[in-house]
């Protein structure tokens, strides 16, 4: 059952009102005036408010402020109803950041559709946010502690048995204390990463920074990251047709974005399997796409590529974190680009970036 508060200094308007949502099954509270609205809002919490905003003691706008400075109520959804019906009262209303603003005398059903509509819009980023929040919850459940139970375990092994250990079985057990701090430190810098960036891109001004750039010639980053020596076991599985294209954006980003995609594509075939690594235009477009045969999803699984989830089958070995594609995701979005995932499951797998704009024509 949702809670709705409704705030009107009007008896028989505030009763007909609560009647409404009585009937659709609401639990109803009632407030005659706007500091009462925002006494009992933040004592009980709930799910959506409708409130009258020409009201004795503290107006609808004035109640309306105090809600968004206080943390516990910021998020509520708020409706407006009222008498004034002009354009600038209108607008006043919604630039505060009301979710509706309905004119009296209120239709109700009107008033039902629209807190309806409210309700399930931020039930929708509610589970939104729930599954995410799972997401990180159980990767770096598993990926942080993995490697970091890893070091603790052989660091402290080494520390209570170096008496009675060889130098060989000294030094095999501190590089396997070095591969877990690795482990634990490329995914520590991807995870900083992509939060730096979730940040400068909730901003117009942070948006406008990361695209002020200069251009960047993609083929000779592209060469630079495949002969890297992390990919020297598969070089010859690496199959590369480039096209030499000028890109306006951050050099960083983009040699992060075919790093992610490569490790992707090695991580997720076997030895012998071809990766395939395309640039080219097509249709104005630039386009890179990385294919590797053999491991491959689901579309339903396609689909969820975003926000730390592990699209791989959990008996899959080389789960990983799910950051690289949500990084690789999230940079296309930054730059306003399309992101497109092929895959047939235990056939092949491709991920196509897509650069409309930002080319050097």
């Amino acid at each position: 059952m949702k809670t709705i508060l409704i705030v009107e200094d009007n008896k028989e308007v505030r009763n007909e009102i609560s009647d409404v949502f009585k009937m659709e099954n609401f639990n109803v509270i009632e407030a005659n005036n706007g500091l009462e609205g925002y006494l009992k809002g933040v004592h009980n919490l709930p799910d959506i408010i409708i409130s009258d905003i020409m009201m004795p003691v503290l107006d609808g706008y004035k109640m309306y402020k105090e809600f968004k400075k206080n943390s516990m109520t910021e998020q509520i959804p708020i409706i407006f109803l009222s008498a004034l019906s002009s354009d600038d009262d209108i607008r006043k209303g919604m630039n505060l950041g009301a979710e509706d603003y309905l004119t009296k005398p209120i239709n109700p059903d009107d008033l039902i559709l629209a807190t309806k509509s409210r309700l399930k819009k931020y039930e929708e980023i509610e589970k939104r946010f729930d599954t995410v929040k799972t997401n990180i919850t159980n990767i770096l459940y598993h990926e942080i502690n993995t490697p970091l139970n890893g070091i603790i375990g052989f660091s402290d092994f080494l520390r209570t048995q170096v008496d009675e250990l060889s130098k060989n079985d000294i030094k095999q057990t501190a590089n396997y204390i070095y591969k877990s701090g690795s482990r634990l430190n490329k995914l520590v810098k991807r995870y900083l990463i992509y939060s730096e960036l979730k940040i400068k891109s909730a901003t117009i001004s942070g948006m406008k920074k990361l695209r002020n750039c200069e251009y960047i010639n993609t083929e000779g980053i592209i060469n630079k990251i495949i002969d890297n020596k992390k990919f020297k076991e598969r070089r010859k599985d690496f199959n590369l047709s480039l096209q030499a294209v000028d890109l306006k954006i951050e050099d960083y980003l983009l040699k992060l974005l075919i790093e992610e995609l490569t490790d992707n594509a090695v991580k997720f075939s076997s030895p012998g399997n071809k990766i395939f690594i395309n640039s080219f235009i097509d249709n104005g477009s630039y386009k890179i796409k990385i294919k590797n045969e053999g491991s491959g999803i689901t579309k339903e699984q396609a689909l969820q590529i975003n926000d730390f989830n592990q699209i791989h089958p959990k008996n899959c070995v080389q789960r990983g974190s799910g950051i690289g594609l949500s990084i690789v995701k999230l940079i296309t979005d930054i730059y306003g680009n399309d992101f497109e995932v092929e895959s047939i499951l235990k056939t092949f797998f491709s991920v196509t970036v897509s650069f409309s704009y930002f080319i050097k024509k």
